[in-house]
């Protein structure tokens, strides 16, 4: 058997969930077979979505073999509305909101495509009834809204006459579960 260290260091980023594994193996150097194929089980593990980096000390260079096509990893999502961290990141920087805008913004989020009304928004939102508040205080907190969205602004379109509907789109994550730590995978070679 091949003796196998690993480390976890350090414990799972806050932000992205992710941790760094080093894993440590030792492969004897007459079986060049074992390390092409721990090399290919890594490469299949970091198509997933994983990082993966392959260093050997004192191994003979094996000859390539057939590997696959090196595929990109997937794209990070531009827009990131975290609703249990209460946290807004456009590419990776976070959005400075006020409860309400947050409100707002997680509200219209949770139902791409959809349209809803000036008084539904303040009714779930604000959470009063229609009466009692300016028409137009919806109106400001969209435009406040738009305008720390930056690039983003667009997602959250008019629908002239009736209210506000946000866009869907594929730069947006939407997060209504905290984010876990990768389960650990079981690498079979």
């Amino acid at each position: 058997m091949t003796p196998v260290q690993t480390h976890t260091r350090p414990p799972v980023h806050r932000r992205s969930g992710l941790a760094t594994i080093t894993v440590t193996i030792e492969v004897p150097a007459d079986d060049p077979r074992l390390a092409r194929r721990i090399t290919a089980a890594l490469g299949a593990l970091s198509l997933s979505g994983g990082r993966v980096s392959v260093a050997s000390e004192g191994v003979p260079a094996a000859p390539e073999g057939p590997t696959a096509p090196p595929q990109a990893s997937a794209p990070r999502p531009a827009l990131v509305i975290d609703v249990p961290g209460r946290e807004v990141l456009v590419r990776g920087e976070p959005v400075a909101l006020t409860r309400l805008e947050f409100e707002l913004l997680a509200f219209l989020a949770r139902y791409p495509g959809t349209v809803h009304t000036r008084a539904e928004l303040l009714e779930y939102v604000w959470e009063t009834p229609d009466t009692g508040i300016p028409g137009r205080t919806v109106d400001v907190h969209v435009r406040r809204l738009r305008s720390k969205l930056g690039e983003f602004d667009g997602l959250v379109g008019t629908v002239r006459g009736v209210g506000y509907r946000f866009a869907r789109s594929r730069d947006v994550e939407y997060r209504t579960s905290p984010a876990t730590p990768a389960v650990d995978r079981l690498l079979s070679i």
